[in-house]
């Protein structure tokens, strides 16, 4: 017979790890978004180009940043799996089926960006548009129907939905 995995209870709401790896992951986000200007010169001047006063020093934090991305990532995986997810609130088929395909998105493109970009920094510069198309273009629109769907369920739907990212289930 196969032992089957230990799976929680659906709970109320979020675990109080699942909250504080959510805001973490936002603001490493947050922070490589501003700053990730800087790497387009350092990317250029690590495969030969010409160095400047930034890219020396910029190098090893956006690439820390970026294995802390995926490490947290890969951390809220696991705890989906652990603690369990709260059940999606009663909405139009359409709107699910968007917010499930946004926070699919969301997870595919924040634990495979920083995997792409090490690969495009260390072993084949080619991915670098990859890394940059998802690491940009990509994340601002998941991020942005992100947003957008929680400010629906606070102002419109008021369905108790953006407390669950605030407080913990009991």
């Amino acid at each position: 017979m196969i032992a089957q995995s230990k799976i929680a209870s659906v709970p109320a709401g979020y675990s109080l790890r699942q909250i504080v790896l959510h805001w973490i992951v936002f603001v490493l986000v947050a922070f490589q978004f501003v700053m990730g200007d800087n790497m387009t010169d350092l990317f250029r001047t690590a495969h030969g180009g010409r160095p400047t006063d930034t890219s020396a020093s910029w190098a090893p934090i956006h690439i820390a940043v970026g294995i802390l991305i995926l490490i947290a990532m890969l951390a809220r995986l696991a705890l989906r799996r652990l603690d369990g997810v709260p059940p999606a609130p009663k909405q139009p088929p359409a709107l699910e089926w968007l917010a499930r395909a946004v926070h699919a998105g969301l997870y595919l493109d924040l634990i495979g960006a920083p995997i792409v970009g090490v690969i495009a920094y260390f072993f084949l510069p080619s991915f670098a548009g990859l890394h940059h198309l998802m690491a940009r273009q990509i994340l601002v629109v998941l991020f942005a129907l992100h947003f957008a769907g929680a400010l629906w369920h606070w102002l419109v739907a008021r369905d108790g939905v953006m407390t669950r990212m605030a407080r913990p289930a009991a």
